[in-house]
């Protein structure tokens, strides 16, 4: 399923959520892993994606205000590999943008959100910026059907240059090759 079909669902973050869920679960997924680096313009975020990403983008509404969020993604080695992020403005909300964003995606994810959501370990990718909500979860959440969607993702901030971004990547579903998870992560970094 191309990203950009996936932008005809409502409007809301828990939907953006639901079309990464399930746009690897509609495609077809493809045997090989073809690493490169992906940038994503215009925050400093540059990646390792196991596959050629589709870029898509769409306002939705999210810490009590509607915001531009960019979504990048493929299909690789049965999983899904995602990357999204949003311009924080003002700055000041840069924590609470992305704890309301982890609340809406851990739920649509069938999984608790708030003070029962999966334990969390502190997440700064190198030239990242520290805050309280940057952090990686692995978890299993559902899908409609009620089967089992192991789930691995990853909330971070960038400050320096113009606007703080507020920034995102998931692994859903389990890659066959068992590193591309960990690759996928190590992969990220704000020069």
């Amino acid at each position: 399923m191309r990203l950009s079909r996936l932008w005809h669902c409502r409007s809301s973050v828990p939907s953006l959520a639901a079309a990464c869920l399930f746009a690897g679960l509609l495609a077809g997924c493809s045997p090989t892993l073809n690493w490169r680096e992906v940038r994503l313009a215009p925050t400093r975020l540059q990646a390792l994606m196991p596959c050629k990403p589709e870029e898509a983008a769409r306002e939705v509404p999210l810490d009590g205000r509607t915001v531009t969020l960019h979504l990048a993604g493929c299909d690789a080695d049965g999983a899904t590999f995602v990357l999204g992020w949003t311009a924080v403005d003002p700055p000041g909300q840069l924590g609470s943008t992305l704890g309301a964003w982890q609340d809406a995606a851990l739920q649509q994810a069938g999984l608790t959100a708030g003070p029962d959501a999966p334990a969390g370990r502190p997440f700064v990718p190198p030239g990242g910026t520290a805050v309280a909500q940057s952090v990686r979860i692995a978890a299993t959440g559902r899908r409609p059907d009620g089967a089992a969607l192991p789930l691995q993702a990853a909330w971070f901030a960038a400050t320096g240059g113009s606007t703080p971004h507020a920034l995102h990547a998931a692994v859903y579903g389990t890659p066959k090759t068992a590193e591309a998870a960990e690759t996928f992560f190590a992969g990220l970094r704000l020069p």
